[in-house]
């Protein structure tokens, strides 16, 4: 009987053991789970493409949100290796912006994985020798825009200097909208185009457009609207 007590006992031991280890290993697992479900879900960094010709990058102006970046530079052109320099406003590089490699005429080079924060940066390449570039990243303001048969139903925007996204729904049109953003000097401002045509019952916006103190003008020649004025100050 004692023997048959000591038995006992020692099975209910490896049964704690076996289910204390299991215990431990489920919860282990659901942690391992539960980290690359958080990696999944974290954004992958957005590509920004810049191309160099001699003298010059020729994408010359950047808005863009806070968050992280791979810039590819392609030289199209120029017979000698080129680079490329990202600063804050500080005039300090970057961390992680230098190319992998310096790239030779129709060659191409990333950089590591950028974090830009809110603020304003530069971008250039010394070895072309290009001039200095601006990128301006902010959290945007979205500017929420219907169209109905010839007309926008907002006019007269007054806006504080910063950055904004417009977005255009068409409410009732049997066709295919736009909008076009204007400077004072007629031209459009960059990153205003809209990622899609809006086909009746559907919305579509812009790229961050940065907007400094002015005066600008909204339409759509596809409507067609008139044109209606913003004031930034």
């Amino acid at each position: 009987m004692k023997n048959f007590a000591k038995l006992l006992s020692l099975l209910a031991l490896v049964l704690t053991f076996s289910l204390s280890a299991t215990a431990q290993m489920t919860h282990k697992d659901n942690m391992v789970a539960k980290g690359e479900t958080m990696k999944a879900k974290k954004a992958a960094p957005t590509v920004i493409q810049l191309s160099q010709i001699e003298g010059e990058y020729t994408n010359q102006l950047l808005n863009l949100t806070p968050g992280d970046y791979i810039f590819e530079v392609t030289n199209t052109e120029v017979d000698k290796d080129l680079g490329f320099y990202l600063q804050d406003k500080t005039g300090a590089q970057v961390k992680n912006s230098g190319l992998e490699a310096l790239i030779g005429n129709g060659e191409t080079s990333r950089t590591g994985i950028v974090t830009l924060t809110e603020g304003l940066f530069q971008y250039s390449c010394p070895l072309n020798p290009t001039p200095h570039y601006t990128i301006n990243v902010g959290t945007p303001r979205v500017i929420h825009l219907n169209q109905t048969a010839g007309v926008y139903e907002t006019s007269g925007l007054n806006l504080a200097p910063g950055y904004y996204v417009f977005e255009v729904e068409n409410l009732s049109v049997e066709k295919d909208l736009g909008f076009y953003l204007q400077d004072e000097d007629g031209e459009q401002v960059a990153d205003s185009g809209l990622k899609e045509l809006v086909g009746r019952g559907q919305t579509s916006r812009s790229g961050v457009v940065y907007l400094p103190a002015g005066d600008y003008q909204y339409s759509c020649p596809l409507n067609p609207t008139p044109h209606y004025k913003v004031s930034v100050k």
